[in-house]
């Protein structure tokens, strides 16, 4: 009896095994092939991105497309690096600590100048965005009324726009005019110690409106507007790297492109998105930030990009860059315009 027990019960044993056998490779079917991870079913494809200045509304598109995710659906993992004082993305680019700077024109042509190959793919802002303000009190009210003033620029490229306008009003910048080395401020033109200050109209021209000055206090020279405008916010790559990663640079602008046209749609959400830390009564605050934002949409969003699109290349304006750039900085000679730039990667990524 025992021995018959033992022989029905050897195919009730051969059942539950052959069971066992039947759910751990289902198990395994589902999770290693039929759910297999995201990471394991697609690698993705490194970049790393240099911005000009620390991160801020500026940059709102690159961050909005990091931060929704557009880069990971083009299958890029992206790494954005901040600038800041000491930092030129231009050095960051050569040096082959990243793959993609967004720098002023005026500031890559000396690199260039010297022998790096680099090459503009893209133009974010189509319009400058620097001005010359000064208060209405100083007596001045037309470029023709800057001879003998105190005149705020910047360093390192930034000058540039400010001496062709000088030069513009058949002035000598040297002797016509004292130039007077501004802090990233407007304090030195609101405690009087200069008569113009420079100033992007997506940041230092609103920090007197936020000190509760009017716009009506002051008189404003758009440098675009005056013929002395000069491209920034560009995007370059070495030659290199955009021969070996073309298609890498596609995807990078079509998604970049997505994440601008977002944010241009959404400036106040993108300021969000972007996760600052906000401090109280400085550029980072969060009311400034969503001016930034409103007034960088503009510049994205005007003159080509209306009928071509974001970060359409316009040859006429590069050409004046390089114009002023040659009359201003010695080191700049010799620059060719077919090699400075291309639309290749901007066309491919809008078709």
């Amino acid at each position: 009896m025992e021995e018959e027990q033992k022989k029905s019960s050897q195919p009730l044993i051969a059942v539950v095994f052959f069971g066992l056998l039947l759910l751990v490779g289902g198990y395994f079917m589902f999770t290693q092939v039929i759910n297999k991870p995201e990471a394991e079913d697609e690698q993705l494809d490194s970049l790393t991105l240099q911005l000009k200045w620390i991160e801020q509304a500026q940059f709102m598109g690159f961050l909005v497309a990091d931060e929704l995710g557009y880069y990971e659906e083009e299958g890029i993992d992206m790494e954005i690096l901040p600038g800041g004082v000491g930092i030129n993305p231009v050095d960051v680019l050569v040096a082959g600590d990243a793959d993609v700077a967004v720098a002023w024109t005026g500031n890559v042509l000396p690199a260039i100048s010297q022998g790096e190959d680099l090459v503009s793919i893209g133009q974010g802002m189509q319009r400058s965005g620097m001005r010359l303000m000064a208060l209405k009190e100083s007596g001045i009210k037309s470029p023709a009324d800057i001879a003998g003033k105190r005149i705020g620029t910047w360093p390192g490229g930034n000058e540039l726009e400010p001496y062709a306008f000088i030069e513009m009003q058949g002035l000598d910048k040297d002797r016509d005019v004292e130039l007077v080395s501004q802090n990233f401020d407007m304090n030195q033109l609101l405690n009087g110690e200069i008569d113009l200050a420079s100033a992007m109209i997506y940041n230092e021209y609103w920090l007197p409106i936020e000190a509760e000055y009017s716009e009506d206090d002051f008189v404003v020279f758009d440098m675009e507007e005056e013929g002395a405008g000069m491209l920034q916010d560009a995007i370059f790559v070495q030659r290199e790297y955009l021969e070996n990663n073309e298609d890498l640079l596609v995807r990078f602008m079509r998604a970049t492109i997505k994440g601008w046209e977002y944010a241009i749609a959404n400036p106040e959400e993108a300021v969000d998105l972007m996760g600052l830390d906000f401090t109280q009564n400085d550029v980072t605050a969060k009311d400034h930030q969503i001016r930034m934002a409103k007034e960088t949409a503009k510049l994205y969003n005007s003159d080509d990009a209306q009928t071509k699109g974001l970060f359409y290349i316009n040859r006429d304006k590069l050409q004046q860059t390089v114009d002023i750039a040659t009359q201003y900085i010695d080191e700049v000679e010799g620059i060719e315009m077919e090699k400075i730039y291309t639309l290749d990667i901007w066309e491919k990524s809008n078709e």
